[in-house]
């Protein structure tokens, strides 16, 4: 895939704005998670992946200043840490940490100025130690104060207001889900509060979504990342990869909506079912208000033209740049011209004929996975294993199935057997579930 068809998919990838359905009840970040278990699962992420240790972990970093403790405390905040343990309001004991400190270190944390409105307030400002590194007898005395139980207690106390802070803020900012917050938190650590907002900004922007628009799943939220990243509005996308990673896969945490999002679909399959996330996914995104008010029709067929539709809804529904329409049976004024008009101009379907496009037409397996495949950049993984017995090298949809096999967007139980059945209609409730792996693999 070279990198302009990588530029252009990115850059016209998801989303639309979502609408959520509100309770009565106003929701507050108290009310809506668990923040022991936001708390805990804040201090493992940063163990795991940022500048975090153990509690009695105190080095000289890379920036040129002192870092400790279990959330990686530096500069400022690693002042205010230490402070903290000789202050008697903060749950400190001033002459026990004097006395493993010594006088000289114990006096400058105890009086050398935190840059911030207030000395108490959490998350000071970069300062007076930006550039303050320890010696030997500095590092082990510090070491030995953070390991101790009124060290331990101290951090504790400081990283759940600094992790509850930092989850306000990003509830502030419409994060819905404690895996949401989490990899808000996480991005405030690396951008700091000014920088983290551009980052918001940026994703937001990307996602098409007004300022009071909320974001209510962290698939949502790290969608938005990736299209930031591919407009070149967000660094540290591979680490952004990592701690959704480590969220889904490491700590079990949801990717998908918020369970108070309230989704109108009567015959939405059972939580466990395949398409169960991908049918939330289509509609909490505006890929799809379904096929009435209160029902999806998971098990009903798609048009080619309602195919074009979902593949242009998660590019953001994009107009064509010379509106071009090379078709009899599509016509301005068609609900799906734009769609069709734009998938024509960037090459992903030539229409059924030069001069027919067959909108109306069920869309098989086969057309909806080379759609696809073309909407990727048709990228091909060089290999002939083929695992279907009805799909031939002459198809004009081997490649693509090919690649939807091997990339794991199929589901597994399409077709009978060892057949795919390519020329069957492919029903709505695995169109969903193709965009939605695609979306959500690390392919795209």
């Amino acid at each position: 895939m070279t990198k302009k068809i990588i530029a252009v998919l990115l850059v016209f990838c998801l989303c639309a704005s979502l609408v959520p359905m509100v309770s009565s009840e106003e929701p507050t970040l108290q009310n809506s998670v668990d923040l022991d278990q936001l708390v805990e699962h804040g201090i493992a992420l940063c163990r795991a992946l940022e500048s975090g240790g153990s509690y009695d972990s105190v080095v000289n970093t890379s920036l040129g200043c002192v870092g400790m403790g279990i959330l990686g405390w530096i500069n400022s905040a690693a002042l205010q840490l230490l402070r903290w343990c000789g202050t008697e309001s903060k749950g400190g004991d001033p002459e026990y940490c004097r006395s493993i400190l010594g006088d000289d270190l114990f006096n400058e944390v105890m009086n050398a100025p935190i840059p911030s409105w207030n000395a108490d307030d959490l998350m000071p400002s970069w300062g007076y130690w930006g550039s303050r590194i320890f010696n030997e007898q500095e590092l082990a005395a510090a070491r030995t104060l953070l390991g101790s139980e009124l060290g331990i207690r101290v951090q504790n106390n400081l990283a759940r207001l600094y992790i509850t802070r930092q989850a306000q803020h990003g509830w502030d900012a419409g994060v819905r889900t404690e895996a949401g917050l989490l990899y808000y938190c996480s991005a405030e650590n690396h951008y700091g509060s000014g920088g983290v907002k551009s980052f918001m900004r940026a994703v937001r922007n990307a996602l098409g979504l007004e300022e009071d628009d909320l974001i209510l799943s962290l698939d949502q939220f790290h969608q938005g990342t990736e299209l930031a990243a591919a407009a070149g509005e967000v660094n540290t996308l591979a680490y952004r990869r990592k701690v959704y990673k480590y969220l889904t896969e490491t700590l079990g945490l949801s990717s998908g909506p918020d369970t108070d999002v309230v989704i109108p679909f009567t015959d939405l399959p059972d939580p466990d079912h395949w398409a169960y996330d991908a049918i939330v996914w289509a509609y909490t995104n505006g890929i799809t208000a379904g096929t009435s008010p209160t029902t999806f029709s998971p098990d009903g067929t798609l048009t080619r033209a309602q195919a074009m539709t979902f593949l242009w809804a998660i590019a953001g529904k994009p107009e064509a740049y010379n509106k071009v329409n090379p078709f009899e049976d599509v016509h301005e004024g068609d609900w799906f011209y734009s769609a069709v008009l734009w998938a024509v101009e960037m090459g992903y379907t030539a229409g059924t004929s030069p001069t027919t496009f067959s909108p109306d037409r069920e869309v098989t397996t086969g057309e909806m996975l080379t759609f696809l495949w073309a909407f990727t950049g048709r990228f091909d993984y060089g290999v002939n294993d083929n695992p279907f017995s009805d799909i031939s090298e002459g198809d004009y949809f081997y490649r693509a199935v090919l690649w939807a096999y091997y990339s794991g967007i199929l589901v597994g139980n399409e077709g009978s057997g060892d057949q795919l059945l390519p020329e069957t209609p492919c029903i709505r409730a695995y169109v969903v579930t193709y965009l939605y792996r695609y979306i959500m693999s690390e392919f795209h």
